[in-house]
């Protein structure tokens, strides 16, 4: 003859049932108090930046005295508030973890276009000097060409006069 009659439960599944609903509630009340992805308890295995159901169902911790249990066995009707709770505190650490992922790469980014700003007006004065003195080389040239050419101008009228001058009196001596 059996132990139970027909409908009666064991002392031991009804404590196992009641473990995976405090357990249920516990992960719940856990993943509330997570604020950024440094918060994430080293037993709960993610992937990426979000926190999916069915890592939070397999998560199990003696310390933290929590247990795993299946995704059936978090959906049955006993279970039915405490996975509801589950799924909210979800809902809203997923929600925080990504605006915080957002927030790490906006100021990334604002970090590193600072960087980029920072190296890109130093590289304008470099060049702003490297111009101006390319500027004074150029117009240093461009005086020594014109007192160059003022002074080829004048030996050259000087030569025309003194062959002008001197022309007549040569064609004489040449004679």
């Amino acid at each position: 003859m059996s132990q139970y009659k027909p409908g009666e439960t064991s002392e031991a599944v009804i404590k196992k049932k009641n473990a995976i609903t405090k357990s249920i509630l516990k992960k719940a009340e856990l993943i509330d108090n997570i604020e950024s992805i440094d918060d994430i308890y080293s037993t709960l295995n993610i992937k990426g930046n979000t926190i999916s159901e069915a890592a939070v169902l397999q998560w199990n911790d003696d310390n933290l005295g929590i247990v795993k249990c299946s995704w059936n066995t978090a959906r049955t009707e006993h279970n039915a508030k405490a996975h509801a709770r589950l799924l909210k505190a979800l809902i809203k650490v997923n929600k925080r973890l990504s605006t915080n992922q957002k927030e790490i790469i906006s100021n990334r980014l604002y970090k590193s276009n600072e960087k980029i700003s920072i190296q890109l007006r130093q590289e304008n004065e470099d060049l702003k000097r490297a111009l101006a003195e390319v500027y004074r080389a150029y117009m240093q040239l461009v005086e020594r060409f014109r007192e160059d050419q003022e002074i080829n101008d004048a030996i050259r009228q000087l030569i025309l006069d003194q062959a002008q001058i001197l022309g007549q009196q040569r064609v004489w001596e040449v004679k």
